[in-house]
């Protein structure tokens, strides 16, 4: 049974979250942790796992199968929609509301760290044997300080997608290889009467919008921030700042249509009104499934930029402060639940296999490229050589324990550019702004 609690049950202001850090910092996390007793060797334990709302039929199969082979062990799953996943966490961490495994996001790793919300998964499992199968972007991503904080839930790239059937319905018969082709093609099929052939998932609360921006931006050449975290998206002449323009010149243009969400996204690509997208790449799984109107219409293109590059993300499975706080039990039941979510304690990683070839997500574990299953599985909804390429020019983004909070900052203000309510170099400027004073404060 997935319990959902609602998400005002959490309601934190800023200065008591920042209180509360202060104390989990200090220590204090006993103090604040209530409401379950720890759990000593001889006891059954309970563990409280905290998802985003993604397939949980298949997150609720995954977890009684572990259950039925773990005899008194037991999993209370709860999720939340992905839009608002972040600070639900914030919220139930800050006010230690029993969580003992989560799902995590390199974006938020390095706050979630600096608040001691999680601990190195490294110290409840082998990590070591699992080290060089992980893909270097993957293990990057869930490493902080040269420390691990999970295993991968899933891994995978920003990817450039389009539908070669529509475009050639309005005279484009190839695939675009730079930004400038995209809006000649775009421009094009506009005058023939396709009135807006790009789509760009785009909500100001929505950080996969962010994700997919930066990812674009890495394709003209580099991201937001310099290796010493000083923004550099503010400069016109940087790629973040190109892209920025380019995408409210479309918008403007009625050459984009926006959708907030990824769903939403693969439904108005299937209605043929749209030829190109920058999505997560699982989502060209969802837009070839059978049962879509246009499957199989839909293809990997190579990043359009000069540079070509995407970004490489992972998303992992951590274990919480509270869960050590309640004893070597309990933190060795979440080591194990994790390593059979994400790991290979038989020596296969059945669970990622399950979602790559169930789901088309992406996997952090070089192994899986071998499976034969897993590639016929892939060769169904995508060019197998062609992801691998992609794979190979994936970077991950510049994170520090203050870049998770100044992204709600950025896509607030990429948002009011693209409705025409500031100019790009305004939104650019206070998001630079925000950027350094976060830099500052956390110094």
């Amino acid at each position: 049974m997935v319990t959902k609690i609602p998400l005002g049950a959490w309601d934190v202001s800023r200065r008591e979250f920042l209180r509360y850090s202060g104390l989990v910092g200090a220590g204090g996390l006993a103090a604040l942790y209530a409401g379950r007793s720890p759990a000593f060797a001889s006891d059954a334990v309970d563990l409280d796992f905290a998802v985003w709302t993604y397939a949980v039929d298949e997150v609720e199969a995954n977890v009684k199968a572990w259950q039925d082979a773990n005899a008194g062990m037991s999993v209370k799953l709860q999720d939340y929609p992905w839009d608002t996943y972040k600070a639900t966490m914030v919220q139930r961490l800050a006010t230690s509301t029993p969580t003992d495994v989560l799902y995590n996001n390199g974006s938020w790793l390095a706050e979630f760290v600096a608040a001691g919300w999680v601990v190195p998964v490294s110290k409840y499992l082998d990590f070591e044997k699992y080290r060089d199968k992980i893909i270097p972007y993957a293990l990057s991503g869930l490493t902080f300080n040269n420390e691990p904080y999970g295993l991968p839930y899933y891994a995978d790239i920003a990817s450039f997608i389009w539908n070669p059937t529509v475009a050639k319905q309005y005279g484009v018969d190839r695939a675009p290889t730079s930004w400038d082709e995209v809006m000649e093609m775009s421009l094009s099929m506009q005058k023939k009467g396709l009135r807006s052939p790009i789509l760009w998932e785009f909500s100001q609360v929505n950080p996969s919008s962010l994700d997919e921006f930066i990812a674009m931006s890495m394709s003209r050449g580099d991201e937001v921030f310099d290796a010493d975290m000083n923004p550099i998206f503010e400069d016109p002449n940087s790629p973040a700042f190109q892209q920025a323009q380019f995408m409210a010149d479309t918008i403007k243009q009625e050459l984009a249509a926006t959708s907030p969400a990824e769903n939403d996204a693969v439904r108005s690509m299937n209605s043929g009104q749209h030829v190109f997208t920058c999505m997560y790449n699982y989502n060209l799984a969802a837009m070839n499934n059978k049962g879509q109107p246009l499957a199989g219409q839909f293809e990997l293109l190579k990043m359009p930029g000069s540079k070509g590059a995407t970004l490489g993300y992972v998303r992992f499975y951590s274990i919480t402060s509270m869960a050590a706080a309640r004893g070597d039990a309990v933190a060795a039941a979440a080591g194990k639940f994790v390593e059979a979510m994400g790991g290979a304690p038989d020596g296969t990683f059945n669970v990622p296999k399950k979602w790559a070839i169930n789901r088309g997500l992406g996997f952090g574990v070089r192994p899986l490229f071998d499976d034969p299953e897993v590639v016929q599985a892939f060769s169904s909804w995508v060019n197998v050589p062609m992801l691998k390429e992609q794979q190979e020019l994936a970077q991950t983004k510049r994170e520090a324990k203050w870049t998770g909070i100044w992204g709600d900052t950025m896509l607030r203000e990429l948002s009011k550019a693209f409705a025409g309510e500031v100019s790009v170099e305004e939104a650019m400027k206070a998001s630079a702004d925000k950027a350094r004073e976060l830099k500052q404060q956390y110094q």
